[in-house]
């Protein structure tokens, strides 16, 4: 898989209130899409554990979560990750 394009479609600052979507368009005109969460948008968002005030998020590969976040901290992970040959099990097709 050869990224051709990163198209980040929230804008970055809603990092604070949940998920920032990404779409990537391969080489090959594949479609494949993901989201990022920061740790402050993760507190912000998600299911509740019982009888506490702590939110969780689980099971879900296609979640990248990053400290900062950045049009160019967006692409550099995505580029890192495919270089290790790992970003079509980091994300989902599209269609």
């Amino acid at each position: 898989m050869n990224i051709e394009s990163i198209e980040i479609e929230d804008p970055i600052e809603h990092h604070t209130k949940g998920a920032v979507e990404v779409l990537i368009t391969t080489r090959s005109g594949e479609k494949r899409w993901c989201f990022f969460f920061t740790p402050e948008g993760m507190a912000a968002c998600g299911d509740w554990i019982p009888g506490t005030h702590v939110r969780f998020h689980y099971g879900v590969p296609h979640m990248i979560l990053v400290s900062d976040i950045s049009e160019s901290i967006v692409e550099r992970a995505l580029k890192n990750i495919e270089s290790r040959g790992e970003l079509e099990q980091c994300t989902v097709p599209v269609g």
